[in-house]
């Protein structure tokens, strides 16, 4: 089977995947704390922090006015989280500046939007069956891009994940490895604008592109949780599992 072939077997297989997912944003105080003990386990697993009495792993971030923090469930499981900031000449802050400000000062004198997803962590049960639930928590990312319509999609991320944003998204790194808050590992900032994004990624895996009525459910005023299906992708394929794993 050729190349092309393979992504548009899996581009099916990940759309029937679609189907099983549901995502909340995390306001109650229960919903909250789940997450935050799912970041624990994940970056505790993964070396990057340090173990702690409570088992859980938040910062003051968590707190801002711009924070959005969300859970992703498969069949009602919690799989995966992300926390998303946004901040432009509009106002807000967000986590890259405290670390990067030196090479973000360039967007914010240019007056661009930027997102910065953070807190990244799929739950080790999920990250071993293949990329289904790493992609789908990706996929809410660039929701939340279309949605607040930034201009430019950060990641800060490990060194070793670089090029999987690289490849995917078309990010490209804008530092150097640096000591990040509350992390024992380095982290490398990296952006790409919004244009360059869906060109490189769209055009792959039609599943991350969404309609506005899918984006319009996940950041509107509504809590609930929801079904994400895609916007005219169907297929009779089983969902098959692949070796692929992500956690930041």
């Amino acid at each position: 089977m050729n190349h092309a072939a393979t992504i548009s077997n899996f581009n099916q297989r990940f759309a029937l995947f679609l189907r099983r997912i549901a995502i909340r944003r995390a306001v109650s105080p229960e919903d909250r704390e789940e997450i935050f003990r799912l970041r624990y386990r994940g970056y505790l697993r993964d070396g990057g922090i340090q173990p702690n009495a409570r088992q859980s792993f938040s910062d003051s971030w968590d707190e801002a006015d711009n924070a959005h923090i969300f859970g992703l469930y498969v069949d009602g499981t919690l799989a995966s989280s992300v926390r998303i900031h946004v901040a432009g000449p509009r106002g807000g802050s967000m986590p890259a500046l405290e670390t990067f400000a030196d090479v973000l000062a360039p967007y914010v004198a240019a007056g661009r939007t930027m997102l910065d997803p953070t807190r990244f962590v799929i739950d080790e049960r999920f990250a071993s069956i293949g990329p289904e639930v790493p992609f789908a928590t990706l996929r809410l990312v660039a929701m939340a891009a279309e949605h607040y319509n930034v201009d430019v999609f950060l990641a800060t991320v490990r060194a070793e994940h670089a090029i999987m944003y690289k490849r995917l998204c078309g990010h490209r790194a804008i530092s150097e490895p640096r000591t990040y808050p509350l992390l024992a590992k380095p982290i490398v900032c990296m952006a790409v604008e919004m244009e360059h994004m869906r060109e490189k990624m769209y055009a792959r895996h039609l599943f991350f592109d969404s309609t506005e009525e899918e984006r319009r459910r996940v950041f509107g005023a509504s809590t609930d949780y929801f079904a994400v299906y895609p916007p005219s992708m169907t297929s009779s394929a089983p969902v098959t599992k692949l070796d692929s794993s992500d956690a930041r």
